[in-house]
């Protein structure tokens, strides 16, 4: 992955955490799995993502 598509997957990180900020006492709508997309964020950019949810109290 290069800089520049981590830049975009770390925006996208920083997004998804904005948002569970946001809104975690509301019910997801749809079938958007949260989880999954942090999961997939952490594994591109290579972070742990037990570590980062336990870290931003996911």
């Amino acid at each position: 992955m290069d800089k520049v598509e981590k830049v975009k997957k770390l925006s996208e990180l920083f997004e998804l955490v904005q948002y569970y900020y946001e809104y975690r006492d509301i019910p997801s709508k749809g079938n958007e799995n949260f989880f999954s997309k942090v999961q997939d964020c952490c594994q591109a950019l290579e972070i742990d993502f037990t570590e980062f949810k336990n870290e931003f109290k996911l």
